[in-house]
């Protein structure tokens, strides 16, 4: 499987990605701000990225991850504890007792429910790049099942079907399914069977679930990813990223925006 090998160099590949596409759909000057955007490390990123490496990589915890330990820095032995410690993790992601306790719990709660399918992840961490109709793509994909299936690893605060149906509207979690489906199976030659997501939610009881994405859902992310390329190629040849349209615009149930000529009233 020809894979990037590392993040740094997936990071430094220009080529137009599942959340770039995102972005893309608003506008190009969308599109432009993500790319150089300053990526900070916020709470909900380490807690994601280390629930990811204890699913996926759980032998890459250590070196990657700590936690920090629970001491009155304002002692002296506090104080001690802590440099100690800050000298040990050079070059890792901190978090606190507290975080790493929570994402050892949603961990589990998507290890059983892979349990439940009696599968097990052939591959994890899987970044792949393709050129489409003249455009290059990229994707990081979570894991491949013994299945034939690909998993994407989500965690929420309701794992219900009405609380993920609403992610996926907000999020454009089909366009995602689509879009890792097509760059693994270009980049690949290998037919895959589905996407399939295992949702966990971050408090008690760590209630889960696993969710395909149905068919109306997914033709129109088939949509939303073809008009994200061809937007992209264009806006490359001609070196231009405009914002919204200018023009006044109707928007209506089901619709999208259309331009039209004001109405004269008088």
């Amino acid at each position: 499987m020809p894979t990037i090998p590392d993040r740094q160099t997936y990071n430094a590949l220009a080529a137009l990605n599942f959340s770039g596409s995102k972005e893309l759909l608003k506008s190009g000057a969308h599109f432009q701000a993500y790319l150089n955007r300053q990526q900070e490390e916020t709470k909900a990123l380490r807690l994601g990225s280390l629930t990811h490496a204890l699913v996926l990589e759980p032998d890459a915890v250590e070196s990657r991850f700590a936690a920090a330990p629970e001491c009155d820095r304002r002692t002296k032995d506090g104080k001690a504890i802590y440099e100690a410690f800050v000298a040990g993790a050079a070059g890792k992601t901190v978090l606190s007792a507290e975080e790493f306790e929570l994402a050892q719990n949603v961990a589990k709660s998507m290890r059983r429910a892979r349990e439940s399918l009696a599968i097990r992840f052939v591959a994890t961490e899987v970044m792949l790049s393709v050129e489409y109709n003249g455009t290059l793509l990229k994707s990081a994909i979570d894991a491949v099942g013994s299945d034939g299936y690909l998993y994407d690893l989500k965690t929420t605060e309701c794992a219900s079907a009405r609380g993920f149906l609403q992610s996926v509207r907000s999020y454009s979690y089909n366009l995602q399914a689509h879009f890792y489906r097509l760059v693994y199976q270009a980049a690949t030659g290998e037919r895959v069977r589905g996407f399939r997501f295992i949702v966990a939610e971050k408090s008690e009881p760590w209630a889960w679930a696993i969710y395909e994405i149905g068919p109306e859902l997914m033709t129109f992310a088939a949509f939303e990813f073809e008009e994200a390329v061809v937007k992209y190629r264009s806006c490359k040849e001609l070196d231009a990223w405009p914002g919204y349209p200018s023009e006044v615009q109707v928007v209506d149930i089901n619709s999208k925006s259309v331009a039209v000529t004001p109405i004269n009233f008088a």
